[in-house]
């Protein structure tokens, strides 16, 4: 799913306008999470499987080696160990490598608190406290300076996928 807004030139809503603000609630898994692989399979789908498991060559055939990697992953999450890629099993590998992902729409400054915050200080590594202070505005300000964004402190959408590769 895809929330678009645009901003005219004199910042009101609206739709047309000079900017288009977009946030995306997509990842490389969303197209694909659908999709069931198995032995034999072989293309895209498999080396973004393969990508998301580590340890496997990156070859586009879904061979033993990515069976038993993915009866691995399977086992460790005391699921049927099957070797077939399910719907389930993509969600996990989604959530385990893009955790902001559904915070994107979300925006947090100064003042806001509760779990989304701590996740952000936990990825920082500042003190979890809940409450979004001034040590978490300068460590959000730091890495996104870091990263290439702007410095604002704010964490919206650009920053939410930051703290996704961050935490990876």
């Amino acid at each position: 799913m895809t929330v678009m807004a645009t901003r005219s030139a004199l910042g009101g809503v609206g739709p047309t306008g000079a900017g288009v603000s977009t946030v995306s609630f997509s990842t490389s898994y969303t197209e694909h999470k659908h999709t069931v692989v198995g032995m034999g399979a072989r293309g895209f789908v498999v080396r973004l499987l393969q990508l998301a498991l580590g340890a496997v060559a990156v070859d586009g055939v879904f061979g033993t080696v990515t069976r038993d990697r993915v009866m691995a992953l399977q086992r460790s999450m005391a699921q049927p160990a099957t070797g077939i890629v399910t719907p389930e099993l993509w969600d996990v590998l989604e959530a385990r490598d893009f955790p902001f992902v559904h915070q994107r729409a979300s925006v947090l400054r100064v003042g806001d608190s509760g779990p989304e915050v701590i996740a952000v200080q936990r990825v920082l590594g500042v003190a979890t406290t809940g409450v979004y202070d001034l040590d978490t505005r300068e460590a959000v300000k730091a890495a996104q300076s870091q990263a290439g964004l702007a410095s604002t402190g704010v964490v919206a959408s650009r920053t939410w996928s930051l703290f996704d590769r961050l935490s990876a």
